[in-house]
């Protein structure tokens, strides 16, 4: 494991902090170098253990705060057995401490939980010579039995301790969702299929024994029916309305919402549908999030470093009808930081866009996007926006850890999560490790602090 460094920064001055000072804390432990930040400022990181720092949770529980860090995720991680998720604890945001690290052989790097139950996405490894990694990832392995979830109790976040596992005709699932109550929603690369993922919900009132309820996909997944241009697939979360009978979830080559009345048969209600897009398959759309007044984020995640494919964006749809959501505006794209060497984030290299939102609107101790949403945009770092206007979302602040090259394996801050309390943490991929912050501006719309 890594030397843990930790510590609270001295306070923001002006618009842009600059971290390449030493700033330590009482105890002398100082951040990582060369971060910037405008309306933000860092409190403390982590490095942490895995081959990559991915998906993240939250739990509150005996008085304690933790978080949960999903590891690995991507395809040439090694060893596969050195994947699963770390608890951290929290309490102290200043000061984060490895708990403990549970293995998931072949992890994912997703994770869901709520109450006491987490499930732990797998991803069995791609075959070799793939002539279609993204539309198509696992087209040439033959289906078979495979782990596809793991559960865990997590009544003691500090202990979790294995239920079962979802085994299927399959090889992956990946954004997968479990809000709480009877059912957990699944994306999930299943036998029977054009190899991209599909919804598959599952019965998990028993966690030993998961059953499978319904799948839902789009028209031209299903073996033997007529593809479709762009490929169709699921990224996941699927986020479901407060009385359980809608479905809503980003869903390429568009956003949709299903009619979840009869979980056994979901049936389509509306969609809106997206072009030109990348040739990212499942990950085309990558998320479809409600917010207040009916509002959805529609993101769509970069594929190749360089900007040298269609350019990835956000937007914000009105969904107040469902059966008709239309295109209200889209987030504008980021600039370099001053003083910065390179004109625009495509010329800094690597990949460039939106990567994950603060999604968790399930959990009760993480907060769900009011007027401020949160976003990853790999190498340019953590953004936040003020979508207190949907027709016109505008950035309200930043911050921009120091990222390795792309070459090098480097990819920058990947998920992020905001807790009640008003701290933000944001996993940073393949260098592992998380940071934790606080949103500064002391203009516009503010984070609100519901929980200490």
């Amino acid at each position: 494991m890594r030397a843990v460094a930790s510590v609270v920064s001295a306070a923001v001055a002006g618009a842009v902090a600059w971290g390449a000072m030493s700033v330590a804390s009482a105890a002398g432990a100082p951040l990582p170098q060369g971060w910037q930040a405008s309306n933000m400022k860092p409190l403390s990181h982590l490095d942490l253990p895995g081959p990559r720092a991915f998906k993240l949770s939250i739990k509150q529980a005996n008085g304690r705060w933790y978080l949960f860090v999903a590891q690995g995720g991507g395809a040439a991680d090694v060893p596969l057995e050195g994947r699963g998720f770390n608890v951290v604890d929290v309490t102290d945001p200043a000061n984060p401490k490895l708990v403990t690290t549970v293995p998931v052989a072949s992890g994912s790097g997703q994770l869901t939980h709520h109450d006491n139950l987490l499930i732990a996405g797998v991803q069995n490894p791609y075959a070799e010579g793939n002539p279609h990694p993204r539309e198509a990832p696992f087209a040439k392995q033959q289906p078979a039995m495979n782990d596809l979830a793991v559960f865990f109790d997590v009544s003691d976040p500090a202990q979790p301790k294995e239920l079962s596992r979802w085994r299927t005709r399959g090889w992956a699932t990946h954004r997968n969702v479990y809000p709480g109550g009877k059912y957990a929603y699944m994306a999930a690369w299943i036998d029977g299929y054009k190899g991209q993922a599909v919804l598959q919900v599952l019965d998990v009132s028993d966690p030993v024994h998961p059953k499978e309820v319904s799948t839902w996909w789009q028209p031209g997944q299903k073996d033997g029916e007529p593809a479709r241009v762009p490929p169709n697939g699921l990224h996941g979360p699927v986020t479901v309305s407060p009385d359980g009978k809608m479905l809503t979830m980003g869903y390429a080559p568009g956003v949709v919402s299903l009619n979840f009345s009869d979980p056994a048969h979901p049936t389509l209600i509306g969609e809106l549908n997206f072009a030109p897009l990348p040739s990212l398959g499942a990950q085309t759309i990558h998320t479809g999030l409600p917010l207040k007044n009916g509002m959805l984020h529609v993101s769509i995640e970069p594929a190749d470093p360089g900007c040298t494919d269609s350019a990835a964006w956000a937007a914000l749809v009105d969904n107040r009808n469902p059966a008709k959501p239309r295109l209200v505006s889209y987030y504008p794209r980021p600039a370099p930081p001053p003083g910065a060497q390179y004109k625009s984030f495509c010329e800094k290299g690597g990949r460039v866009g939106p990567h994950n939102v603060n999604a968790e609107i399930h959990l009760p101790d993480a907060q769900a996007p009011g007027d401020l949403i949160f976003m990853t945009y790999f190498t340019a770092g953590v953004r936040a926006f003020d979508i207190s206007d949907p027709n016109t979302p505008k950035e309200a602040g930043w911050f921009l850890p120091k990222i390795g090259t792309w070459e090098s394996g480097a990819r920058g801050p990947e998920d992020i999560l905001v807790d009640t309390r008003g701290n933000i943490y944001t996993s940073m991929g393949e260098e592992s490790g998380i940071w934790i912050l606080r949103y500064t501006n002391p203009k516009g719309p503010q984070l609100p602090v519901t929980a200490k």
